[in-house]
């Protein structure tokens, strides 16, 4: 199935909820890909939408490896401790937003360690929703001023 087929099938909304949710399971499909072809076809019209909906897509298709993640941890020795207390050091959630907004490191490496340090899903949801829908927000913009060059 194709981005085209889904918006088709699904209509723009809809399409870029499931193409953000599918991405942030499955690493070989690309929000961020869909974003930039879906702004340069049609504009910046509606792209405070898609900043939310890719931004929500994102955060729900995260949050089933965040619980599975947090639940693995509970059932942990030792050596977990001592990698919560080394990562409590260096601000975990400071990581979480970096890696939303930028993807560095790698954000599923860290939605999935945000689990494992039993980070506060409120605060996982607050910072996970507010920096994807930053990156996705610049992203638009970006491809906005580029389709008017």
């Amino acid at each position: 199935m194709t981005a085209d087929h889904l918006v088709g099938e699904l209509g723009v909304y809809a399409g870029t909820f499931a193409v953000a949710a599918i991405s942030s399971v499955i690493p070989l499909v690309s929000i961020e890909v869909f974003l930039i072809a879906l702004v340069w076809a049609r504009g910046p019209g509606d792209a405070v939408a898609l900043v939310v909906l890719a931004a929500l897509g994102q955060l729900l298709g995260k949050l089933p490896i965040y619980a599975g993640a947090r639940g693995a941890a509970t059932l942990a020795n030792k050596r977990l401790e001592r990698v919560r207390a080394w990562c409590d050091k260096r601000r975990p959630v400071i990581v979480l937003a970096t890696s939303a907004v930028l993807g560095l490191p790698p954000f599923s490496i860290i939605a999935t360690a945000a689990g494992v340090l039993a980070i506060p899903v409120r605060t996982f949801c607050i910072v996970v929703g507010v920096g994807r829908a930053t990156r996705f927000a610049v992203l638009i913009a970006i491809t906005a001023l580029a389709a008017r060059c």
